[in-house]
Protein backbone atom coordinates (compact mmCIF):
# COMPACT_ATOMS: atom_id res chain seq x y z
CA UNK A 1 0.00 0.00 0.00
CA UNK A 2 1.02 3.18 -1.00
CA UNK A 3 0.66 5.66 2.00
CA UNK A 4 0.67 9.44 1.43
CA UNK A 5 0.91 12.79 3.13
CA UNK A 6 -2.46 14.47 4.30
CA UNK A 7 -3.76 17.78 2.74
CA UNK A 8 -2.38 20.50 5.25
CA UNK A 9 1.40 19.54 5.05
CA UNK A 10 3.01 21.87 2.86
CA UNK A 11 5.02 19.79 0.14
CA UNK A 12 4.92 22.88 -2.08
CA UNK A 13 8.91 22.50 -2.04
CA UNK A 14 8.68 19.04 -3.63
CA UNK A 15 8.33 20.24 -7.05
CA UNK A 16 11.75 22.43 -6.60
CA UNK A 17 13.98 19.12 -6.03
CA UNK A 18 13.90 20.17 -8.45
CA UNK A 19 45.74 33.68 -11.61
CA UNK A 20 48.02 34.10 -13.68
CA UNK A 21 51.29 32.30 -13.36
CA UNK A 22 54.11 35.13 -12.30
CA UNK A 23 57.53 34.51 -11.50
CA UNK A 24 56.60 36.62 -7.94
CA UNK A 25 54.83 34.63 -5.22
CA UNK A 26 54.19 38.25 -3.99
CA UNK A 27 52.48 39.34 -7.24
CA UNK A 28 48.95 40.22 -7.26
CA UNK A 29 46.48 39.23 -9.86
CA UNK A 30 43.32 41.48 -10.60
CA UNK A 31 40.21 39.31 -11.02
CA UNK A 32 37.47 40.83 -12.96
CA UNK A 33 34.05 41.27 -11.34
CA UNK A 34 31.73 38.39 -11.12
CA UNK A 35 28.98 38.75 -13.04
CA UNK A 36 26.32 36.57 -10.98
CA UNK A 37 23.84 38.60 -8.75
CA UNK A 38 25.28 38.49 -4.98
CA UNK A 39 28.69 37.79 -6.14
CA UNK A 40 31.87 39.62 -4.61
CA UNK A 41 32.82 43.02 -6.48
CA UNK A 42 35.63 43.12 -8.17
CA UNK A 43 38.84 42.59 -5.66
CA UNK A 44 42.90 41.75 -5.88
CA UNK A 45 43.81 38.37 -5.20
CA UNK A 46 47.12 37.27 -4.09
CA UNK A 47 48.52 34.61 -6.67
CA UNK A 48 48.34 30.97 -4.96
CA UNK A 49 51.31 29.82 -7.29
CA UNK A 50 54.81 28.99 -5.93
CA UNK A 51 57.87 31.26 -6.17
CA UNK A 52 58.90 30.70 -10.14
CA UNK A 53 55.60 29.82 -11.35
CA UNK A 54 54.29 26.97 -11.65
CA UNK A 55 56.18 23.46 -10.54
CA UNK A 56 56.62 20.58 -12.63
CA UNK A 57 54.46 18.49 -12.36
CA UNK A 58 50.68 18.19 -10.15
CA UNK A 59 49.58 17.52 -6.96
CA UNK A 60 46.26 15.90 -5.96
CA UNK A 61 44.38 18.46 -3.82
CA UNK A 62 41.49 18.14 -1.50
CA UNK A 63 39.00 20.22 -0.86
CA UNK A 64 36.45 20.62 1.90
CA UNK A 65 33.67 22.95 0.67
CA UNK A 66 29.93 23.69 2.17
CA UNK A 67 27.21 25.89 -0.05
CA UNK A 68 23.68 26.63 0.40
CA UNK A 69 21.86 24.70 -2.36
CA UNK A 70 19.21 26.47 -2.92
CA UNK A 71 20.13 28.44 -6.06
CA UNK A 72 21.98 26.13 -8.00
CA UNK A 73 20.71 22.92 -10.03
CA UNK A 74 23.15 21.06 -7.61
CA UNK A 75 26.57 20.07 -7.86
CA UNK A 76 26.98 18.41 -11.11
CA UNK A 77 27.58 20.67 -13.97
CA UNK A 78 24.44 20.72 -15.79
CA UNK A 79 23.35 22.46 -18.57
CA UNK A 80 20.04 23.84 -17.03
CA UNK A 81 21.33 26.02 -14.37
CA UNK A 82 24.31 26.91 -12.69
CA UNK A 83 26.38 24.30 -10.70
CA UNK A 84 28.39 24.50 -7.61
CA UNK A 85 30.77 22.06 -9.31
CA UNK A 86 30.78 24.65 -12.55
CA UNK A 87 31.19 28.38 -9.86
CA UNK A 88 33.91 26.51 -8.36
CA UNK A 89 35.58 25.51 -11.85
CA UNK A 90 35.44 28.71 -13.03
CA UNK A 91 37.25 30.16 -10.11
CA UNK A 92 40.00 27.80 -10.09
CA UNK A 93 40.48 28.46 -13.42
CA UNK A 94 40.45 32.40 -13.13
CA UNK A 95 43.38 32.52 -10.52
CA UNK A 96 45.54 29.42 -11.88
CA UNK A 97 44.84 30.06 -15.61
CA UNK A 98 45.19 26.17 -16.17
CA UNK A 99 41.46 24.20 -16.41
CA UNK A 100 40.35 22.23 -13.70
CA UNK A 101 38.00 19.26 -13.17
CA UNK A 102 36.75 18.66 -9.52
CA UNK A 103 35.78 14.97 -8.41
CA UNK A 104 33.17 15.32 -5.70
CA UNK A 105 32.27 12.50 -3.22
CA UNK A 106 29.02 12.40 -4.37
CA UNK A 107 26.04 14.55 -6.92
CA UNK A 108 23.82 16.39 -4.72
CA UNK A 109 20.53 17.18 -6.73
CA UNK A 110 19.12 20.68 -6.70
CA UNK A 111 18.36 22.02 -3.81
CA UNK A 112 20.05 20.10 -0.98
CA UNK A 113 22.78 21.63 0.89
CA UNK A 114 26.15 20.62 2.21
CA UNK A 115 27.97 21.62 5.29
CA UNK A 116 30.90 19.09 4.46
CA UNK A 117 30.96 18.10 1.26
CA UNK A 118 34.37 16.96 -0.41
CA UNK A 119 35.87 16.98 -3.76
CA UNK A 120 39.60 16.23 -4.89
CA UNK A 121 41.34 18.15 -8.02
CA UNK A 122 44.70 17.98 -9.31
CA UNK A 123 46.11 21.52 -9.94
CA UNK A 124 49.92 22.91 -10.23
CA UNK A 125 52.06 21.33 -7.26
CA UNK A 126 53.64 23.61 -4.66
CA UNK A 127 50.53 25.62 -4.68
CA UNK A 128 49.60 27.88 -1.23
CA UNK A 129 46.66 26.69 -0.21
CA UNK A 130 45.74 28.91 2.44
CA UNK A 131 46.06 31.87 -0.12
CA UNK A 132 43.89 29.91 -2.77
CA UNK A 133 40.95 29.20 -0.15
CA UNK A 134 40.94 32.80 0.05
CA UNK A 135 40.64 33.55 -3.34
CA UNK A 136 37.94 31.02 -3.91
CA UNK A 137 36.16 32.09 -1.06
CA UNK A 138 36.46 35.67 -2.91
CA UNK A 139 35.20 34.45 -6.20
CA UNK A 140 32.40 31.92 -5.46
CA UNK A 141 29.97 34.14 -3.79
CA UNK A 142 28.46 33.92 -0.79
CA UNK A 143 26.61 30.57 -1.32
CA UNK A 144 29.77 28.22 -1.57
CA UNK A 145 32.37 28.70 1.86
CA UNK A 146 35.48 26.26 0.82
CA UNK A 147 36.63 25.49 4.30
CA UNK A 148 40.08 24.09 3.96
CA UNK A 149 42.44 22.65 0.92
CA UNK A 150 44.94 20.46 1.47
CA UNK A 151 47.67 17.91 -0.58
CA UNK A 152 46.60 14.63 -0.43
CA UNK A 153 48.08 11.39 -1.86
CA UNK A 154 47.53 10.85 -5.41
CA UNK A 155 44.94 7.60 -5.06
CA UNK A 156 42.76 9.64 -3.32
CA UNK A 157 39.22 10.03 -5.14
CA UNK A 158 36.57 11.58 -3.23
CA UNK A 159 33.70 9.62 -4.12
CA UNK A 160 35.92 6.23 -4.77
CA UNK A 161 37.30 6.37 -1.25
CA UNK A 162 34.69 7.84 0.40
CA UNK A 163 33.49 4.66 3.52
CA UNK A 164 30.15 6.54 4.21
CA UNK A 165 27.87 9.66 4.19
CA UNK A 166 26.12 11.48 7.31
CA UNK A 167 23.14 13.16 5.74
CA UNK A 168 20.59 15.20 8.25
CA UNK A 169 16.81 16.10 7.08
CA UNK A 170 15.17 19.25 8.77
CA UNK A 171 11.89 19.39 9.28
CA UNK A 172 10.16 22.66 10.33
CA UNK A 173 6.91 20.85 12.53
CA UNK A 174 5.04 23.94 13.02
CA UNK A 175 1.24 24.79 12.55
CA UNK A 176 2.71 28.59 11.18
CA UNK A 177 6.01 28.84 8.60
CA UNK A 178 9.57 29.87 9.45
CA UNK A 179 11.09 33.12 8.61
CA UNK A 180 14.21 31.91 8.66
CA UNK A 181 14.55 27.88 8.19
CA UNK A 182 12.17 27.72 5.38
CA UNK A 183 15.16 27.49 2.71
CA UNK A 184 16.57 24.78 4.34
CA UNK A 185 14.08 22.93 5.96
CA UNK A 186 10.41 21.11 5.10
CA UNK A 187 7.54 23.04 6.66
CA UNK A 188 4.92 20.12 8.03
CA UNK A 189 2.17 21.84 9.76
CA UNK A 190 0.58 18.41 11.64
CA UNK A 191 2.09 17.18 14.86
CA UNK A 192 4.49 14.31 13.69
CA UNK A 193 4.38 11.42 15.99
CA UNK A 194 8.44 10.74 16.79
CA UNK A 195 7.95 7.44 18.52
CA UNK A 196 6.05 5.47 15.66
CA UNK A 197 8.38 7.30 12.92
CA UNK A 198 11.10 5.62 14.74
CA UNK A 199 9.54 2.10 15.23
CA UNK A 200 9.21 2.53 10.92
CA UNK A 201 12.97 3.44 11.29
CA UNK A 202 13.84 0.02 12.37
CA UNK A 203 12.87 -1.32 10.11
CA UNK A 204 15.51 -0.28 7.64
CA UNK A 205 18.25 -0.24 9.80
CA UNK A 206 21.29 -2.84 8.45
CA UNK A 207 21.75 -3.90 4.72
CA UNK A 208 18.90 -4.42 2.37
CA UNK A 209 18.00 -3.94 -1.07
CA UNK A 210 16.64 -0.31 -1.25
CA UNK A 211 15.12 -0.48 -4.79
CA UNK A 212 11.66 0.62 -3.30
CA UNK A 213 13.38 3.65 -1.93
CA UNK A 214 15.44 4.53 -4.91
CA UNK A 215 14.76 7.11 -8.30
CA UNK A 216 13.40 5.18 -10.97
CA UNK A 217 16.52 7.22 -12.69
CA UNK A 218 18.93 5.85 -10.13
CA UNK A 219 22.10 4.77 -12.19
CA UNK A 220 23.93 2.59 -9.20
CA UNK A 221 25.12 -0.82 -10.37
CA UNK A 222 22.73 -2.61 -7.17
CA UNK A 223 20.47 -1.15 -4.63
CA UNK A 224 22.08 -2.96 -1.60
CA UNK A 225 22.82 -0.17 1.00
CA UNK A 226 23.61 -0.57 4.32
CA UNK A 227 21.93 1.88 6.98
CA UNK A 228 24.36 2.26 9.74
CA UNK A 229 22.59 4.90 11.81
CA UNK A 230 18.58 6.32 11.43
CA UNK A 231 17.47 8.65 14.41
CA UNK A 232 15.61 11.76 15.18
CA UNK A 233 14.67 13.94 17.54
CA UNK A 234 12.92 17.23 18.35
CA UNK A 235 14.72 20.09 18.76
CA UNK A 236 13.19 21.77 20.94
CA UNK A 237 9.61 23.97 21.37
CA UNK A 238 11.12 27.06 20.61
CA UNK A 239 13.21 26.10 17.47
CA UNK A 240 10.33 23.52 16.70
CA UNK A 241 12.64 21.44 14.39
CA UNK A 242 12.54 17.75 13.61
CA UNK A 243 15.91 16.40 12.79
CA UNK A 244 16.35 13.04 11.23
CA UNK A 245 20.27 11.66 10.54
CA UNK A 246 21.11 9.49 8.36
CA UNK A 247 24.36 7.38 7.88
CA UNK A 248 24.97 4.88 5.48
CA UNK A 249 27.78 2.73 3.39
CA UNK A 250 26.36 5.00 0.30
CA UNK A 251 22.93 6.54 -1.04
CA UNK A 252 20.97 5.46 -3.70
CA UNK A 253 19.55 8.29 -5.70
CA UNK A 254 17.13 10.23 -3.42
CA UNK A 255 17.53 7.38 -1.61
CA UNK A 256 17.21 9.50 2.02
CA UNK A 257 14.60 11.91 0.90
CA UNK A 258 12.38 8.67 0.07
CA UNK A 259 13.11 7.24 3.66
CA UNK A 260 12.31 10.68 5.63
CA UNK A 261 8.67 11.17 3.06
CA UNK A 262 7.88 7.59 3.81
CA UNK A 263 8.52 8.10 7.46
CA UNK A 264 6.87 11.58 7.66
CA UNK A 265 3.82 9.61 6.04
CA UNK A 266 3.99 7.64 9.10
CA UNK A 267 4.45 10.38 11.66
CA UNK A 268 1.14 11.68 10.19
CA UNK A 269 -0.50 8.88 10.73
CA UNK A 270 -1.24 7.93 6.88
CA UNK A 271 1.09 4.96 6.78
CA UNK A 272 1.68 2.26 9.70
CA UNK A 273 4.98 2.03 11.02
CA UNK A 274 4.96 -1.62 10.28
CA UNK A 275 4.25 -1.02 6.79
CA UNK A 276 7.71 -0.92 5.96
CA UNK A 277 9.12 -4.59 5.63
CA UNK A 278 6.54 -4.79 2.91
CA UNK A 279 8.05 -1.71 0.92
CA UNK A 280 11.71 -3.52 1.38
CA UNK A 281 10.59 -6.33 -0.02
CA UNK A 282 8.39 -5.12 -3.13
CA UNK A 283 11.51 -3.54 -4.07
CA UNK A 284 9.10 -1.19 -6.12
CA UNK A 285 9.61 2.55 -5.99
CA UNK A 286 5.90 3.28 -6.11
CA UNK A 287 5.46 1.37 -2.98
CA UNK A 288 7.23 3.87 -0.79
CA UNK A 289 5.48 7.44 -0.49
CA UNK A 290 6.75 10.85 -1.87
CA UNK A 291 10.17 12.01 -2.07
CA UNK A 292 11.09 14.86 0.73
CA UNK A 293 12.15 18.13 -0.87
CA UNK A 294 15.26 18.95 -1.63
CA UNK A 295 15.70 22.21 0.51
CA UNK A 296 15.55 20.27 4.50
CA UNK A 297 19.02 17.60 3.49
CA UNK A 298 22.25 18.44 4.56
CA UNK A 299 25.28 17.09 3.43
CA UNK A 300 26.99 16.80 7.09
CA UNK A 301 30.02 14.52 6.43
CA UNK A 302 31.73 12.22 4.68
CA UNK A 303 34.08 9.68 6.01
CA UNK A 304 36.96 8.00 4.65
CA UNK A 305 39.73 5.88 5.94
CA UNK A 306 42.29 8.37 7.91
CA UNK A 307 45.16 5.95 8.23
CA UNK A 308 44.78 5.51 4.41
CA UNK A 309 44.61 9.27 3.97
CA UNK A 310 45.94 11.32 7.17
CA UNK A 311 45.63 14.67 5.32
CA UNK A 312 42.24 14.80 5.62
CA UNK A 313 42.22 14.81 9.53
CA UNK A 314 43.05 18.74 8.98
CA UNK A 315 39.01 18.61 8.18
CA UNK A 316 38.31 17.82 11.62
CA UNK A 317 39.36 21.46 12.40
CA UNK A 318 36.68 22.94 10.05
Amino acid sequence: MKGSIPPGTNASATASAAASATTSATASVVVPASSGEGRKPEAAVRNPLPAGGIARGESNYAILVSYDGAGFCGWQIQQNGESVQGRLEAALTTILKVRARLTASGRTDAGVNALRQVANVFLPAGLDTERLRGNLNGLAGPEISVKAIVPVSPGFHARHSSKGKHYQYRIFNRPYPSVFAHRHSWWIKRPLDLEAMRRAAAHLAGRHDFSAFRSSHCEAKHPLREIRRLEMEFSGASEGMVLIDLEADAFLQHMARIIVGTLAAVGLGALAPDALPGMLASKKRENATVTAPAAGLHLMKVCYDLAEFPELRAFDEH
